[in-house]
């Protein structure tokens, strides 16, 4: 890891800005009573960045956005203890602490994958390795993933991404992919149209980013891409770690859960494919 001599300063806008406002949610989750994701990396990022983060007020203090993170850590360490050969492809990486959170073997090859002004601003805080590479690259071009070995099973995490793409940039997405590796898992999420609509208005107002992609039949996500087979369609409300929150937010989590559009605003996907 790199550690900066000074305050960085952030001048982004569009999808990539919103990586500051996963980055400050895991950040108050961190200084919280209840802790659920405890990224302690995510706090101390935030302090060496200079920007006002009182603006993402409304986003930065989620929880939902730990719960999400912590989901995804669990099926990646999962898939990773059946195959500590594996390639981790982390699309949309921004300031995300995946990778050390979950501390993966030496055998496996991870890759962070972001736009170049994005990953230009990770470099001060993370240094390539022998086993961690930093990709700057928006996902739409096709020169990243010659990079990446093939011949490999393949853990691939979007967190947050795809909503930010158009539904045929997606499908794209996910054949490059399957034709890229034998074998894998890969695990994004969806916002359910009611959801794109409810935070539009602010979303781009503080960021300048657009959710392009709403879901409201799954059957849609199936679609896309013949070799990907799911394994996995979790409402971000009804994940097991919604047990560990404090009292107030298990009420509220619990009576959302039996409104169908409030239940089914935010899903978490894995897929799985092979030979």
């Amino acid at each position: 890891m790199a550690e900066p001599t000074e305050a960085q300063r952030v001048d982004l806008r569009g999808a990539q800005a919103t990586l500051l406002i996963t980055l400050y949610a895991k950040a108050l989750d961190q200084r919280s009573r209840h802790p659920i994701l405890n990224d302690e990396r995510a706090a101390q990022i935030v302090e060496m960045i200079d920007y006002d983060f009182e603006n993402l007020t409304g986003f930065g203090d989620s929880i939902m956005m730990p719960l999400r993170a912590r989901q995804y850590d669990e099926w990646l360490r999962a898939f990773l203890a059946a195959h500590p050969d594996a390639v981790v492809l982390n699309l949309g990486c921004g300031l995300d602490t995946r990778v050390s959170r979950v501390e993966p073997l030496a055998t496996v090859r991870w890759f962070d994958i972001d736009f170049p002004e994005v990953i230009d601003l990770r470099k001060n805080f993370y240094t390539d390795g022998s086993n961690y590479t930093m990709l700057a690259s928006s996902l739409s071009e096709e020169a990243w993933l010659d990079r990446i070995p093939r011949g490999l099973p393949a853990a691939v995490v979007a967190e947050g991404v795809f909503e930010y793409l158009e539904v045929e940039e997606a499908k794209t997405l996910l054949h490059r992919i399957t034709s890229h590796f034998p074998e894998g898992h890969v695990l994004f999420d969806c916002l359910s149209s009611f959801a794109v609509k409810s935070g539009r208005t602010e979303l781009e107002t503080k960021t300048g980013a657009v959710h392009k992609w709403a879901v409201d039949d799954i059957r849609e996500v199936d679609a896309l891409e013949p070799r990907l087979r799911r394994i996995d369609n979790l409402s971000l409300l009804k994940t097991r770690y919604r047990r560990e929150l404090s009292w107030r937010y298990r009420l509220l989590f619990a009576a959302a859960s039996l409104v169908p559009r409030l239940r089914d605003l935010h899903r978490l996907l894995r897929y799985e494919f092979s030979p």
